[in-house]
């Protein structure tokens, strides 16, 4: 046992003594910006290091000096055939300005020895492919002489790095960025739009500063962004920004500090390396930090594998470099692939936006031609930032949320530029117009594509109305060739192609009848996006080129939705917009026959929005393919009114010119928008007016809406004139129903044959004259709204200049990983809107869970509604919590108890969520209101009725006093009695006696035959005096105020006036006549005359209650009333109905039994016998 233990103390002590004995103490600097960090070495001598940003990725060390002088990258030599070298013969003579695969990221990544180093892109920088004499083949990487731990204390980072179009055309590019880096030579304008500019991200250790990281540095800094060499001499260094729109070129950083361009192959430039410091795991042996005495350090506890970079993908046949995941396949014969290449192609799909089921939104579906597989993913940044754009537009901007769509990834052999085999085989004809090649490639049947092949695929697969596929595209159907692929449009409602180009040009197809519904529109030209929305103008709704030459014959007049050649402004159809905006008729072109409503139009010019005519036709044509709005309200606009262009003969004129002379007028008159500050202390006595064009969208309700217009100080008072009067006005505008909407290509037709333009279209104009003693101040404006029935806010004098803000949808699994094949669009809402939206219950048959961003107030760009969905291949594990039973109130609403799940959003009845609640109101316990009597409570000061359930007091009020009421007439000798009570509840609320008259006959309480008085809204005149108490009236008009308001009225049966009883027996003569909104009529039991004219022209009336004491109808008492539907009598004693009481068409109604006749059969038989109706 000695022995064992004696050998283990004896190995104990050997093992201890191989390890080092010496012991340096070590600190953990806090690196702050201009620090120094002396660490490593490059050709025998040590690198210092400074501190010049802190970043995200930590603090940013850039080398002191340059280390060398070296080219960026070789030209070409043992390797053309793949990496960057391959995608421009530039490089061959230039080098290739590809960071991922250049000469100097191999170098600076590398640790090898001399002649070792592996060169990414296959082309050694070697002798005489690189400038003189700076070929560095041979040289050991510019880590060899690190120490394994200084290598450690190197963060290894993935960071943006700028691509230039040989890459970015290839698909080599990451996120959404869409343009080339902006070329300034000022370091502080240099990174102008950088954020935007096509990029990919690297992972590496060492790297050169890019054009952002200087940036940063020249901010810090200031001037350490400029280089030295070990001689004291400022220095040019590369840095390893490309200039993006060359395939060669690189900047640097010149001696001067300008941000130069240079060849890569060029060795003259310095290397100025930089590495992100691990800070976490750095500690230092010596040193302050100061220049003198520099932070000397590593990382000697942080476990790293050797470090090789990373090589990138190869090029030669490259892979998509999207996901396959959701994908339509398709089998193409030789009408669509002449040549096979493309006779069974796999197209994956993305969803760019699905806000709503595809069913209720209109459905885009965009391809892509002339993109690689590997340019896939630009091409689903294309579309994004296309449709984006475009939904800027106005009116796209208003049904932004009700589009569904998707990017279909149609591959393609070559890229559209390299004249190669493309998908769609489209080229540009002498027109500068693109179309698919029908006889050049293969069959005309290749312009059917989209609604025979890819369209019945997509809606099987993809729509969530899932129709199989009726026909197959590559035979010729019996019948009619087209008409069993109508369907298809009913559920896509636009084909679109996107060239993967930066050639300008555009076209749009559009002839449902025979298939064609497309619009073909580049990726990258200057004006993409605006040709994108123009030519999206033309497809979907429906518009024509406003710079057409030509005619337009009487049926294509009433065809085209915004074209004309009516030169007479009385008959053009956009009469009712004239002088409205920037709408005034004139020629698209010298001498041209062909007329528009304005010449500032994308239609016409993609320079411009859509005009006034483009935006209200189009949003009717989209109102009839999605169920949203109801009402279309042109934004407003506030001009002094002089009486210029103020009517249709102001219009004759049809040259440009007068265009533009129309213009200049209305911009000197306009106050509102930006010119609301126009408006000034000079305007008393003047007139302005508030204009807009309003289009009702429903074809059986009328609408009528109200505006208001005021003065508005800038404190947001009401100005006043000098007897403190409010300077503001309000008229009422009625919009009649769009009754020819049927006739505007609604949903399923396939083209507009003709429609009215005019139906259901009013043109709202209300002028109002400043008093000339207006008290205005510096500072005011003219405030309008235009409101609604309901008194909602449609439009107001912020209306044209409101923020709006972007909006993104985004579809994510429930753990909250993306969900593949979804690219979350943009659009943009008015800042404040909140968003009312039902998300799609299946997306690629995902069962959808919840939302998150809904119904919240948006106020910043950027906001994210997030639609969660179940993923199949995961089994979803219920949080369930108990929503308690609670009884319902009179008032509030109960419900029974259920169990939620916050996970997925579904209800169950149960604890462990077997037994799921599909329809949510069934736990509802609804209020059941209070069960109030007739019987009036009350106390001195109010009355009420009195809940039995709760006892709640309902309806409760403050008295009404009446006048005084005789209860006893006084008489000579005797006192009489009266009383006042409250006129709702009966209570009497003060007695009083009436002194003895004293003689035979006084009337002390001012009522007499002949005197007029008001009760209610109407107005009485007293007719006789019975007794002292009791007489009788008539009904002569109703107030003046109420005159064409009021809709309801009910003939009481008494009317009393100064404590008088008077019954009701008469209405008098012209008493109502010409009340515009009466709609409903109640004629009290004592009144026994109707008299002449009573009811003249009351063209809203509709119902009808005669009175059971009338015996008399007057001549003419009805005339005009033609919209009755119902008379109904009360009583029997009906003898005389003047023959003209009623007119011929309401007799007619009455005949035809559109106007009904209800209650006593003796009265209704001598009422059709005066009248002559069998």
């Amino acid at each position: 046992m000695t022995k064992k233990i004696t050998a283990i103390f004896l190995a104990l002590c050997m093992a201890i003594s191989v390890l080092p004995m010496t012991i340096q103490a070590a600190s953990k600097p806090d690196i702050k910006v201009g620090d120094y960090v002396k660490m490593g070495a490059y050709n025998n001598a040590s690198i210092l290091w400074r501190c010049v940003s802190i970043d995200n990725n930590g603090p940013l060390m850039l080398a002191d000096k340059i280390v060398d002088t070296l080219a960026y990258d070789a030209k070409t030599n043992d390797n053309s055939n793949s990496k960057s070298h391959s995608r421009s013969y530039k490089r061959d003579d230039y080098g290739s300005n590809y960071w991922k695969d250049s000469n100097m990221r191999s170098w600076l990544n590398s640790t090898a020895a001399e002649g070792k180093v592996d060169w990414l892109c296959g082309n050694p920088p070697k002798d005489g492919y690189v400038s003189g004499v700076g070929a560095y083949n041979e040289k050991a990487g510019f880590l060899n002489a690190f120490s394994k731990s200084e290598i450690a204390a190197m963060k290894t980072v993935t960071q943006r790095s700028l691509v230039s179009h040989p890459e970015y055309n290839k698909g080599i590019v990451d996120g959404d960025a869409n343009s080339d880096l902006l070329y300034y030579t000022d370091i502080s304008e240099a990174v102008a739009n950088y954020d935007s500019s096509y990029f990919e991200t690297t992972t590496e250790k060492v790297f050169l500063l890019d054009v952002k990281q200087a940036n940063a540095v020249w901010k810090n800094l200031k001037g350490y962004y400029v280089a030295y060499n070990n001689d004291g001499m400022a220095w040019p260094y590369w840095l390893r920004t490309p200039v993006t729109d060359c395939n060669h070129d690189m900047r640097y950083i010149s001696s001067s500090g300008q941000v130069g361009r240079y060849a890569p192959w060029y060795s003259d430039l310095g290397v100025r390396p930089a590495f992100y410091l691990d800070s976490e795991y750095f500690v230092t042996t010596s040193g302050s930090g100061s220049q003198s005495s520099p932070y000397i350090g590593s990382a000697p506890n942080k476990q790293e594998d050797d470090y090789t970079i990373s090589e990138p993908a190869e090029d030669a046949n490259p892979d998509w470099n999207v996901s396959t995941e959701q994908s339509i396949q398709l089998t193409l014969g030789p009408w669509y692939s002449n040549d096979g290449k493309y006779s069974n192609p796999t197209i994956p799909v993305y969803t760019i936006q699905k806000t709503r089921s595809d069913t209720e939104n209109m459905v885009v579906v965009v391809c892509g031609e002339g993109y690689t597989k590997s340019q896939q993913g630009k091409f689903i940044n294309d579309v994004k930032r296309l449709w984006q754009d475009a939904m800027k537009y106005e009116p796209y901007r208003s049904y932004a949320d009700r589009f569904n769509v998707y990017a279909l990834c149609t591959a393609s052999e070559s890229t559209f530029d390299n004249g190669g085999s493309t998908f769609f085989d489209v080229i540009v004809d002498k027109y500068n117009s693109p179309v698919i090649s029908n006889n050049l490639h293969g069959s005309q049947w290749k312009n059917h594509i989209f609604e025979r092949c890819i369209g019945p695929e997509f809606i099987e697969k993809i729509h969530d109305a899932h129709i199989k596929k009726k026909c197959d595209p590559n035979t010729i159907p019996s019948g009619s060739e087209y008409e069993p692929y109508y369907y298809v449009h009913d559920y896509i409602a636009q084909f679109a192609m996107v060239v993967n180009t930066k050639s300008d040009f555009g076209g749009a197809y559009n002839n449902r009848e025979y298939g064609f519904h497309y619009f073909i529109s580049p990726s990258d030209s200057y004006r993409a996006s605006k040709t994108f929305a123009h030519e999206f103008g033309h497809g979907l709704l429906g518009l024509g080129d406003e710079y057409s030459n030509g005619y337009l014959l009487d049926d294509k007049e009433l065809k085209s939705l915004n074209l004309s050649s009516v030169e007479d402004p009385e008959k053009i159809k956009w009469r009712q917009l004239l002088g409205f905006r920037n709408t005034y008729t004139c020629r698209n072109a010298y001498g041209s026959k062909m007329l528009v409503s304005s010449y500032e139009c994308i239609m016409r010019d993609t320079n411009y929005q859509f005009c006034e005519v483009c935006r209200l036709q189009g949003f009717k044509r989209m109102s009839q393919l999605v169920k949203d709005v109801d009402l279309y309200v042109a934004t407003p606009e506030v001009k002094e009114y002089t009486g210029a262009y103020s009517k249709p003969s102001d219009f004759t004129d049809l040259e440009t010119s007068s265009y533009y002379n129309y213009t200049y007028n209305r911009n000197d008159r306009l106050l509102s928008g930006n010119s609301k500050s126009r408006f000034n202390t000079n305007m008393n006595g003047k007139k302005i007016e508030l204009r807009t064009v309003i289009q009702n969208i429903s074809d059986k309700n009328a609408r009528q809406l109200k505006f208001k217009m005021w003065i508005k100080h800038s404190d947001g008072s009401v100005a006043t004139d000098s007897s403190w009067n409010p300077l503001q006005t309000v008229q009422t505008f009625d919009i009649p129903v769009w009754n020819d909407k049927a006739n505007f290509w609604p949903l399923g037709a396939l083209d507009h044959i003709k429609s009215d333009f005019n139906s259901g279209l009013k043109s709202c104009s209300l002028i109002y004259q400043i008093p000339s003693d207006a008290q205005l101040k510096s500072g005011d404006t003219v405030a309008f709204q235009v409101l609604d029935e309901n008194g909602n806010v449609l439009a107001d004098d912020n209306t044209e200049t409101q923020r709006y803000t972007t909006v993104s949808i985004q579809y994510k699994f429930e753990d909250g990983s993306e969900i593949p094949n979804t690219a979350g669009g943009t659009f943009t809402v008015p800042y404040g809107t909140k968003l009312d939206l039902t998300p799609a219950k299946t997306l690629y048959d995902y069962e959808f869970i919840k939302v998150d961003g809904l119904n919240k107030p948006i106020v910043s760009d950027g906001t994210v509604v997030t639609y969660y969905y179940k993923n199949k291949n995961e089994e979803h594990t219920h949080n369930l919590t108990l929503v308690a039973a609670k009884a319902a109130t009179c008032t509030t609403a109960g419900n029974s108890a259920y169990y939620t799940c916050d996970g997925c959003d579904k209800w169950f009845a149960d604890a462990t969520g077997s037994v799921e609640i599909t329809d949510k109101t069934s736990v509802k316990i609804p209020a059941p209101g209070h069960t109030a009597g007739t019987e009036w409570k009350s106390d001195d000061t109010n009355h009420w009725h009195e809940c039995s359930r709760c006892h709640d007091k309902n309806d409760e009020a403050a008295h009404s006093t009446s006048e005084w009421i005789i209860d006893t007439a006084a008489t000579e000798t005797a006192e009489g009695a009266k009383h006042k009570e409250c006129t709702v509840c009966k209570k009497v609320l003060e007695t009083a006696t009436i002194p003895a008259t004293g003689s035979s006959h006084t009337n002390s309480y001012g009522v007499y035959v002949g005197m007029t008085y008001t009760a209610g809204n109407l107005i009485y005149q007293i007719t006789s005096i019975d007794t002292a108490t009791v007489g009788q009236s008539k009904v002569i008009g109703v107030v003046a105020a109420k005159k064409n308001k009021i809709k309801k009225v009910t003939i009481p049966d008494r009317a009393d006036c100064k404590g008088y009883r008077l019954n009701v027996t008469t209405i008098g003569n012209n008493a109502f006549a010409g009340c515009k909104a009466l709609e409903k009529l109640t004629i009290g039991n004592k009144v026994t005359v109707i008299g002449k004219n009573a009811f003249k022209k009351c063209s809203k009336l509709k119902t009808v209650v005669i009175g059971k004491a009338v015996k008399t109808i007057g001549s003419k008492a009805f005339i005009g009333d033609n919209k009755i539907k119902k008379i109904t009598f009360k009583g029997k004693k009906l003898k005389t109905v003047n023959k003209n009481a009623f007119s011929k068409k309401a007799k007619k109604n009455i005949k035809s039994k559109k106007t009904k006749l209800k209650g006593n059969k003796k009265a209704i038989k001598l009422f059709k016998k005066k009248l002559k109706i069998k």
